[in-house]
């Protein structure tokens, strides 16, 4: 009772706090709390069944699907969720470790969560194309080389977006509790996520022929497609309304598309 107590009137804090600097904000409420249980328990059943995949890894029809991949995709989708949770506004930040937005807002978010995952596809893709189009073993350094330049590139990345001022980059606003992308920093984010998509795309595009009895590349189609209506909703949210995380509405919209493109 007296933590929700407490919660209340940090909440109310926060809505005067705003009006008093112009802005209108909903309080977190309970629609915050039912999306974070309902996607976890998504995310949950997913690691049952990673966890069955990986236990029968050599079992023909589950090896094809690359179960160790698919448990590093599912890791990077859990590390977005987590990014999505601080970055989306659907907890308190003040008092907690969230409040370091570079950390959360960057590394675990964009460059372990959505970089990571987005980057383990192409590499399917790319895996997928050497097996059936140029008939190449799925492994090898001509499979491993581009994702490993493309993480040297990421942490590079990520380097730089720690060196540089917070003002620059992403800082948090204290009087609404919640971290906010500069416009620059925010532009070059989803340059990196829309190339790295751009690359998926050709991949499954030149694998499309593929004759298999596991649907990879129609599976690979449907992912594309799903991730790029998730994409352009996106990006057009944080630019057309870049304080979105103060709209309840908003950002649970927001994080559960991200997520019902992930799973």
């Amino acid at each position: 009772m007296g933590n929700q107590l407490s919660f209340s009137q940090t909440e109310h804090r926060r809505e005067e706090m705003a009006q008093s600097q112009g802005y209108r904000l909903d309080p977190r409420r309970k629609a915050d709390w039912i999306m974070i249980i309902i996607i976890t328990c998504v995310y949950s059943i997913n690691v049952v069944a990673v966890l069955f995949m990986l236990w029968n890894r050599k079992y023909p029809p589950l090896k094809c699907k690359s179960p160790v991949l698919m448990a590093c995709m599912m890791v990077a989708g859990i590390l977005w969720f987590v990014g999505d949770i601080q970055a989306n506004g659907h907890v308190p930040l003040e008092h907690t470790p969230l409040r370091n937005c570079k950390a959360f807002g960057v590394w675990v978010r964009i460059l372990l969560g959505v970089c990571t995952l987005s980057t383990l596809i192409a590499m399917r893709s790319y895996g997928l194309f050497r097996v059936f189009c140029k008939n190449q073993p799925f492994r090898g350094r001509g499979l491993y080389v581009p994702y490993a330049a493309y993480c040297l590139c990421m942490l590079v990345y990520g380097i730089v977006s720690q060196v540089v001022s917070p003002s620059l980059t992403i800082h948090y606003l204290l009087h609404v509790d919640i971290c906010y992308y500069e416009t620059g920093f925010k532009a070059s984010m989803f340059a990196i996520i829309w190339v790295t998509w751009l690359i998926v795309a050709i991949l499954s595009w030149r694998i499309r022929h593929i004759k298999s009895s596991f649907n990879e590349a129609r599976e690979m189609l449907i992912a594309c497609t799903a991730v790029f209506v998730v994409l352009i909703f996106t990006t057009v949210m944080h630019y057309a309304v870049p304080l979105f995380p103060l709209n309840v509405r908003l950002r649970v919209l927001t994080t559960s598309f991200d997520h019902l493109a992930t799973n």
